[in-house]
């Protein structure tokens, strides 16, 4: 036996192992962080050395990624964890706080970048046949609960936190998002178990939480130019803007999307890289180049629309989703990570921590309700019924993503104005709150009533799923489209 076949035999008898696997996932994140801060010390040199942007970044995105994949194993989202390392270092006391070191700037950019890998992922993971099948359902159960909760949070927080109604909508939206990072792998591991295939319960809620999430960044784009409108601008203009941007994202979405719909043509060789390319350049372009002209909430629906479009008719869309999974595991950590540095503690009081909950709780509890009532009229069961409402209390992803982009905003201004300041931070506060209080007892609640809720496979009444729901039982679901 030579030298690399015994090296490889060990190596698998190692693998086979309890921790084996644990272990060597841990040696390969060590490897690429390790050798990431040497490429970049290489080209910056002193850039890269502590105490410098570069560094913060670096150490805190890695500390968050441990945490996470630590948390991950006792069955905690790995996203607190990550939001909890970036906390920790923007609020380490003393000269020693790494989250001081990090440009806003650079914070905003990679954050923004990563929120567009999620968007694109959102749009490949809408499935238009099972839209088009539930097409009343789905609505229902993503456009209602949401809309209920925007006002309810609105309202909250306008009598609770003294905030304009233009940023108590704006609280909504951010609020009011469903997370499909929690959401869609707990259907998925429900579905491989065999739970809720006799009316497809799971597929239901993966293509409501995408359509939803869809629907809340559309409401949060379009509430944003009444936070921040032109200062030029009648106020006829700010209202038109709003309708404006939706109809410059979704026919610059269709456009792009059919256009890389067909290209590179069939045959060309590297066809999925290029396209893959392609999605994330024209996405990261419309998202940046529209905020350029002040429509920041058309370059999100474009990216959107643009990536659903598409993938009706690639054949490769599992492949392309692959490539986008493999960069949101870096996406995720600098999105999360980055969150969690943006949050000051010293900034908080109790009341606005207690008042933040006050709003979560009277939005997620009205959510619930109308989500109840939004599938009375369907042929789901009592039973399958709360577990829908289960399934519409954890948030994350959305929030992460555009919590601290209102603050953003007011902090690129020569001269920040202080309310608006408060504001923002008060925003970035409760949907990291909202992170922390509803993502791992949502997980949990997911993980706990699905078999107790949902029919098994094996059960001995199978009514036909297409019969009661419109989806056939036999279809697909891609676990990369998130």
């Amino acid at each position: 036996m030579g030298v690399a076949a015994y090296v490889q035999h060990k190596v698998d008898a190692f693998t086979n192992t309890k921790y084996g696997p644990v272990i060597l996932q841990g040696l390969t994140w060590l490897l690429l962080i390790l050798f990431s801060w040497i490429s970049c010390w290489s080209v910056f040199g002193d850039g890269c050395l502590p105490g410098s942007n570069l560094f913060g970044i670096l150490i805190s995105c890695v500390c968050g990624k441990i945490l996470g994949m630590l948390l991950g194993l006792v069955r905690i989202p790995p996203l607190i964890g990550m939001i909890a390392a970036g906390i920790l270092f923007r609020n380490l006391p003393g000269k020693a706080s790494l989250g001081d070191d990090i440009n806003n700037d650079w914070s905003s950019t990679l954050r923004t970048g990563a929120f567009v890998i999620l968007l694109l992922r959102a749009g490949l993971g809408l499935k238009i046949n099972i839209l088009r099948k539930n097409k009343v359902l789905v609505a229902c159960l993503s456009v209602l609960p949401c809309v209920i909760e925007v006002i309810i949070v609105g309202s909250v927080s306008k009598g609770l936190l003294k905030l304009p109604w233009n940023w108590s909508i704006l609280l909504g939206f951010v609020i009011a998002g469903v997370s499909p990072a929690v959401v869609i792998p707990s259907m998925l591991s429900l579905v491989a178990q065999g739970y809720g295939e006799r009316v497809g319960v799971p597929t239901l809620v993966m293509a409501a939480a995408t359509a939803d999430n869809a629907f809340t960044i559309t409401g949060f784009s379009v509430a944003l130019t009444f936070v921040f409108p032109d200062e030029d601008s009648s106020l006829v203009m700010t209202i038109l803007k709003g309708p404006l941007e939706l109809i410059i994202g979704i026919s610059a979405g269709i456009i792009f999307g059919i256009l890389l719909s067909f290209l590179p043509p069939k045959g060309s060789g590297s066809r999925v890289t290029i396209q893959c390319c392609l999605l994330c350049l024209v996405g990261l372009s419309a998202v940046f180049g529209l905020k350029r002209f002040t429509y920041s909430g058309a370059g999100v629906l474009a990216a959107l629309v643009m990536s659903t479009v598409a993938a009706q008719t690639w054949e490769s869309k599992n492949d392309i989703s692959a490539y986008l999974q493999v960069l949101w595991l870096f996406g995720e950590t600098l999105l999360f990570t980055l969150v969690g540095a943006q949050v000051d503690l010293s900034k908080l009081t109790g009341k606005m921590v207690g008042y933040g909950l006050v709003c979560l709780v009277a939005g997620i509890a009205l959510r619930c309700l109308v989500a109840y009532g939004s599938v009375t009229c369907s042929k789901l069961n009592f039973k399958e019924k709360l577990f829908v409402c289960a399934s519409w209390t954890p948030k994350a992803t959305v929030q992460a993503a555009i919590g601290s982009i209102a603050l953003d905003t007011v902090m690129k201004s020569d001269v920040p104005d202080k309310d608006e300041e408060y504001y923002g931070i008060v925003i970035l506060s409760i949907a990291v709150l909202a992170i922390i209080v509803t993502s791992p007892p949502g997980a949990a609640l997911i993980t706990a009533l699905g078999p107790k809720l949902l029919d098994h496979k094996d059960d001995e009444t199978k009514p036909l799923k297409k019969e009661l729901t419109g989806i056939d039982s036999t279809e697909k679901t891609d676990d990369n489209n998130v």
